[in-house]
């Protein structure tokens, strides 16, 4: 998949603006401030209809502007040309493929898949568990819509128990029925999970040791409501339920289920919180967006773009180096730096320079 180019009206700092983008490494430099981060959150919020940085879509507006766009042209694998489009107004969003209007976000995440790094990622190891979820939850619903359905039942049958169990006399019965509702969301979703994270370590330490030189054992854990060992989910999940009603009834509120899922990432089968360095947590996190760029590719047949924000400020020379031999010819990837790093010399990205949210191609 390849985007050739990205149009911006209103967005953020951009007033009017179109770029065109190369297959390979696209770097795009400029001064801090110029809107380097923004055009990579345009991207972000074409594959997910949402921001990775803020839950209020009204704020990437442009000041005393009505509507925002965000659009692009792409060419996916089978080398058909397609086109999204994204309009934030007032009451909410509009999306549009290949001009036409879809109705449900469903219907348009993932047709482009992205794989961002961001500085913000190094603050997940310390998150609480949701920021985690929440990681989770995008990568596989970007792949699946059956997940994305699942959990928004799911959600909203959790806020149902939760508001029952707020009641003087919460009906046993009624939450009998909910837990049966939840538990046939909830399979799935366990499922999904597991996967995502069997196929995340399929690849993760070897892309870790490749790019950081460093012969540690690195590995994501799934800790989830219910046991790596059992097999019968459903039969563990209703006991899970059972074991926990009372507490439920005195907690007034659900103390069990996916919603209380973590992902968590370890060396040498520690958390990386009690052993990892500030270097060791950058490339924990850069190995594992990579790895998520493999797992996309083995279930889509498909290459995702590959997004980097500000990548190598905090990188030594050889792991810039094999960080970029790492990544080189796999994907198309987008940069950004506040110039054009000494180890690209003879490698000849498409780079576009960024002033005050206009982009220029360099010569």
């Amino acid at each position: 998949m390849i985007v050739t180019s990205l149009h911006l009206r209103n967005f953020r700092n951009y007033e009017n603006c179109s770029v065109d983008l190369g297959p390979g490494i696209n770097w795009i430099t400029g001064n801090n401030a110029q809107g380097k981060t923004n055009l990579l959150e345009s991207m972000v919020y074409l594959s997910l209809t949402r921001s990775h940085r803020i839950n209020n879509d009204q704020q990437m507006i442009r000041k005393e502007c009505e509507f925002a766009r965000i659009g692009c042209d792409l060419v996916d694998d089978k080398n058909r040309k397609i086109s999204l489009e994204a309009v934030i107004h007032g009451n909410g969003k509009s999306l549009m493929v290949n001009h036409q209007a879809v109705q449900k976000s469903s219907q348009f995440v993932g047709i482009l898949n992205t794989v961002l790094f961001s500085p913000d990622d190094l603050g997940i190891f310390s998150d609480a568990p949701r920021e985690r979820r929440k990681i989770m939850n995008q990568e596989i619903a970007k792949l699946s819509p059956k997940y994305l359905l699942a959990i928004n039942h799911y959600q909203n049958l959790l806020r149902e128990r939760n508001a029952h169990l707020k009641n003087m006399n919460p009906d046993p019965a009624y939450l009998d029925v909910l837990d049966e509702q939840m538990i046939e969301d909830e399979i799935p979703i366990i499922e999904k999970r597991r996967i995502f994270i069997q196929r995340i370590n399929a690849h993760m330490e070897d892309i870790y040791q490749s790019i950081a030189d460093d012969p540690v054992h690195v590995k994501a854990v799934y800790q989830g409501c219910i046991n790596e060992e059992e097999k019968d989910l459903k039969q563990a999940l209703q006991k899970k339920y059972q074991e926990n009603r009372q507490r439920d009834l005195e907690n007034r509120f659900t103390t069990t289920g996916i919603h209380r899922d973590d992902m968590v990432f370890e060396l040498n089968d520690k958390n990386v919180i009690e052993t990892a360095s500030q270097g060791q947590k950058r490339m924990v996190m850069l190995a594992f967006r990579l790895a998520d760029l493999e797992f996309i590719r083995e279930v889509t047949g498909k290459k995702a773009v590959l997004l980097l924000d500000d990548v190598l400020s905090e990188l030594d020379n050889s792991r810039q180096e094999r960080l970029l031999n790492e990544i080189e010819g796999k994907c198309q990837c987008i940069i950004t730096s506040t110039g054009m790093p000494k180890v690209m010399q003879g490698r000849h990205p498409y780079e576009i320079r960024i002033t005050s949210g206009h982009a220029e191609r360099a010569v």
